[in-house]
């Protein structure tokens, strides 16, 4: 059994899960970290099984369940609608994978979507979370869903027109930065990325351009993180002297 994946972007999804999480502040409870760090090391270590298992047609019941009990706490903790937001995408998730369609586009961006939406039940695992960092976690949400829409776009052998990312990206990113300006700042790069996408719209097929955009987009994407750290502390900052 592989016990990273392949996959490099979902790796790099995790890790920023892990880094935003407690970039924004760590509990007094060294046992929350602990927690944190365990759903990282659990998600990453069981991917390549549950995916291969999805290709397939078929669900690893045992492993999702092992993914999901890390969150148990947050039965207690987190609202009601974040609850049925994490239990709906996941749905979809299952869905598409006891059906095969893991492989397919909207099979790559149901699962990013959810591995990305990670960080919002390990920011709870941490400590509740203010208003500025959870409007922070859904925009940074909103990227990765885009970034995958962006590189479904891209491949010569999809067929998804260059627009839908930036369809997806304009109204997420114009809500959320219209209750948080301070979200601007990392918003801007991903906005100019997608604008160019959408206007130059440059398929791309072999290997060796498909891991160029690869590693691009893994870059670009730690970028992004850091900037929206810093955001959503200078958002949580002016929040709580306006308070």
């Amino acid at each position: 059994m592989r016990l990273v994946p392949r996959e490099w972007s979902l790796t790099g999804v995790l890790s920023t899960n892990l880094a935003v999480a407690l970039s924004l502040g760590l509990p007094a409870e060294p046992w929350r970290v602990a927690l944190a760090i365990a759903a990282f090391f659990i998600h990453l270590t069981t991917f390549s099984p549950l995916f291969e298992t999805a290709s397939r047609r078929a669900v690893h019941w045992p492993l999702v369940v092992l993914n999901g009990a890390v969150y148990i706490p947050l039965l207690w903790s987190a609202e009601l609608p974040i609850l049925a937001y994490l239990f709906a995408l996941s749905a979809v998730v299952l869905l598409v994978a006891s059906h095969g369609r893991v492989r397919t586009a909207y099979g790559y961006v149901a699962g990013m979507a959810l591995y990305a939406s990670l960080v919002i039940p390990m920011r709870y695992l941490l400590g509740h979370p203010s208003a500025a960092e959870l409007f922070g976690l859904a925009l940074y949400v909103a990227y990765f869903v885009a970034n995958a829409l962006y590189v479904e776009s891209r491949l010569a052998f999809r067929n998804v027109d260059c627009a839908v990312p930036l369809l997806f990206w304009a109204p997420a990113a114009g809500f959320l930065l219209g209750a948080n300006l301070v979200l601007a700042i990392p918003a801007a790069e991903p906005t100019v990325s997608l604008l160019r996408n959408y206007r130059m719209c440059q398929k791309v097929g072999d290997l060796e351009s498909i891991k160029k955009m690869g590693r691009s987009i893994l870059l670009r994407s730690f970028l992004f993180t850091a900037l929206l750290i810093a955001a959503v502390r200078i958002g949580s900052l002016r929040l709580f002297a306006t308070s």
